[in-house]
C-alpha cells in the first residue's frame, strides 16, 4: 500500500480546492479538529496509483489549501459519457470498443481493468491502476471547492460552503451551507442547505431533502431535481428546465420564477 498524509501548517477553517477525477473522495468537517489535514492512499506500492500519490501538487496560501491530484487516466479530452437506467459508461480514446452479448471486446491491445484492478493477461501487475482514496479532516466553517469526473465524494458533518463540479460521479452530503454543483451525468444527494442554492444540471439527478437558503437558482437540461423547502425558506426560486424534471414542494410561500422548454416543473 501506498500512503502519503498531507499536513495543513494552519489554524482553524481552511478552503479546500481540491481536484482528483477518480477513486473516492471523503470529507470529514470535525468540530472538535482545530486542524485540518488529508491522507492519501492505494494498495499498489508501485505504478501509476503510486506515483500519482507521489506527484500530487499541495500548496498553502493563508488558509488556502490547493490539492492537485494526478489524472490516471491521462486526461479525459475526446471522452463520450452515456448514463442509462442508473449505469454510466465512459469512452476514452483506443481503437474500439464492442459490448456484445455481455461480453466486452477491445480492439487495438487494451487492458479490461474492474474495480482498478487489472483482469486481462497482458502487462505486470503492477503497473494495474488501483483506486486512490483521498481523506480529507477539516475543521468547523471550512469550505471546499471539488473537482472531478468520476470520483464518488461523501461529505460528512457541516460544510459552510461547498463548490462541486462533477461528472458521472455522486455526491452525498449530510449539510451544507452555501452549495453551488455543476453535474454531468452524475447525481448528487444533499441533506440540508442552508443557504444560497445554485445547481447547473445535465442528464444526472439531484436531491435536497431540506432547503432553507434566502436564494435558489435550479438550471437543468435533460435531468431530474427533487427538493424540500422548509418554512425557514425565503426569497426566490428560480427554474430553468429545458427536457428535464423538477419538482419542488413547500415552496409555496417563496418567489418563484419558472422557465420551461419541453420539460415538467412541479412547485407546490
Amino acid at each position: 500500500m501506498t500512503e502519503r498524509t498531507i499536513p495543513v501548517d494552519v489554524i482553524g477553517p481552511i478552503a479546500l480546492d481540491l481536484t482528483m477525477n477518480t477513486g473516492s473522495i471523503r470529507v470529514i468537517v470535525d468540530t472538535t479538529l482545530k486542524q485540518a489535514h488529508m491522507v492519501l492512499t492505494t494498495e499498489a506500492t508501485s505504478g501509476l496509483s503510486a506515483d500519482a500519490i507521489r506527484d500530487t501538487t499541495v500548496s498553502l496560501n493563508g488558509q488556502n489549501l490547493r490539492v492537485r491530484v494526478p489524472d490516471l487516466a491521462g486526461g479525459m479530452s475526446g471522452t463520450t459519457t452515456v448514463s442509462r437506467g442508473g449505469y454510466t459508461m465512459t469512452f476514452s480514446g483506443g481503437n474500439g470498443v464492442q459490448i456484445v452479448n455481455g461480453n466486452v471486446h477491445i480492439n487495438g491491445g487494451g487492458k479490461v481493468f474492474i474495480n482498478g484492478r487489472e483482469v486481462t493477461a497482458t502487462g505486470p501487475a503492477g503497473d494495474a491502476v488501483t483506486p486512490i482514496s483521498a481523506v480529507v479532516h477539516l475543521p468547523a466553517k471550512s469550505v471546499a471547492a471539488i473537482s472531478t469526473h468520476t470520483a464518488n465524494t461523501v461529505v460528512t458533518g457541516v460544510l459552510a460552503r461547498l463548490e462541486y463540479d462533477g461528472t458521472s460521479g455522486m455526491l452525498t452530503a449530510d449539510r451544507v451551507g452555501d452549495l453551488e454543483a455543476t453535474v454531468t451525468s452524475g447525481s448528487v444527494i444533499v441533506g440540508e442547505v442552508n443557504g444560497p442554492l445554485d445547481i447547473s444540471l445535465t442528464s444526472g439527478s439531484v436531491n435536497v431533502g431540506a432547503y432553507s437558503g434566502h436564494h435558489a437558482r435550479l438550471n437543468v437540461t435533460s435531468g431530474s431535481v427533487r427538493m424540500a423547502a422548509t418554512a425557514q425558506s425565503s426569497g426566490r426560486l428560480s427554474v430553468n428546465a429545458t427536457s428535464g424534471s423538477v419538482r419542488v414542494t413547500g415552496a409555496g410561500h417563496l418567489n418563484v420564477r419558472r422557465r420551461v422548454t419541453s420539460g415538467h416543473v412541479q412547485i407546490s
